[in-house]
């Protein structure tokens, strides 16, 4: 708790330190665009992202009395920097207007300002988004558990149907993620890989001569890919923030654990699956006894 609690303290700094650099030089003479001067930090973080991975000792799910172990420190990390970054990127670029969005800002103070927070955003999705996919290629299970199943069509028709009260439907023990989430991750996989080699591009071109048609090409691609990005991350929130039935597991995105009453009603196939990696988790902890 004292680790997770330092690592918060430090992220705050760190959020806090780059809005004020940002506010400090949109505010300069000349309004200096940190695109053109700082173009090395974004170099930067992705290798910061895999330093970090390669550091961290993660700790795999786990029955621990009443609750269980659902997110460790690092997924909480990610998801965070990831997530927040995301939120922060769809807003200003937003701001700054894309395809057939009107820019929202204007005077070019302002539009320099605007330009330097999406810089400074730009720098915690890529940490958070190489950090997750360094951890993920260290131990390639945790990537499998996000893969769609052949099932993931039918079982997700059953899953809605049953939340929208169709008694008709029945459901198989569910593991860590269901069906729905795991379609849903591979839109943001496809998003997300765009937004980056798309994003590089266009940074490069603040310091490189890049061919017109290029630039272009990347532009509208990072345009495209900004409204699947959008629609999974309002999709995101409403699943996974909005509704009730969701409130556990967000809560563990912050704790680390869901209750074992939780996971024994939601995820069954999961707490199974516990059980067959960790031969201390009691057997009543997943019957249900």
């Amino acid at each position: 708790m004292k680790r997770r609690g330092l690592i918060v303290g430090v992220l705050v700094l760190v959020v806090a330190i780059a809005l004020a650099f940002a506010i400090k030089a949109a505010s300069a003479d000349g309004a200096e665009l940190l695109f053109n001067s700082g173009g090395w930090a974004i170099v930067l973080a992705p290798f910061v992202g895999v330093f970090a991975a390669s550091m961290t000792r993660r700790v795999d799910p786990r029955v621990e009395g009443d609750k269980v172990l659902r997110h460790d420190g690092a997924a909480i990390l990610e998801h965070w920097t990831h997530g927040l970054g995301t939120a922060a990127l769809l807003v200003t670029g937003i701001s700054l207007g894309f395809l057939f969005v009107p820019r929202l800002i204007v005077g070019f103070k302002t539009t320099a300002l605007v330009m330097n927070l999406h810089f400074a955003a730009v720098i915690f999705f890529l940490f958070g988004t190489f950090y997750w996919a360094a951890n993920t290629m260290l131990a390639t299970r945790r990537f499998k558990e996000h893969l769609p199943t052949k099932n993931a069509i039918p079982y997700t028709v059953r899953h809605y149907g049953l939340l929208l009260g169709f008694k008709k439907y029945t459901m198989p023990p569910e593991e860590k993620y269901f069906e729905s989430e795991r379609m849903a991750f591979i839109l943001a996989v496809v998003a997300t890989g765009l937004v980056v080699v798309t994003g590089f591009v266009k940074v490069a071109a603040h310091a490189w001569d890049i061919p017109g048609a290029i630039v272009r090409t990347a532009t509208v691609t990072h345009d495209v890919s900004t409204i699947l990005m959008l629609a999974f991350f309002l999709a995101h929130i409403f699943f996974a923030a909005v509704l009730p039935m969701s409130w556990p597991v967000l809560r563990s995105m912050f704790t680390g654990h869901v209750t074992l009453e939780h996971a024994k009603a939601e995820h069954a196939g999961w707490l199974a699956d516990i059980r067959k990696t960790d031969p201390e988790t009691p057997v009543s902890a997943v019957k249900g006894a």
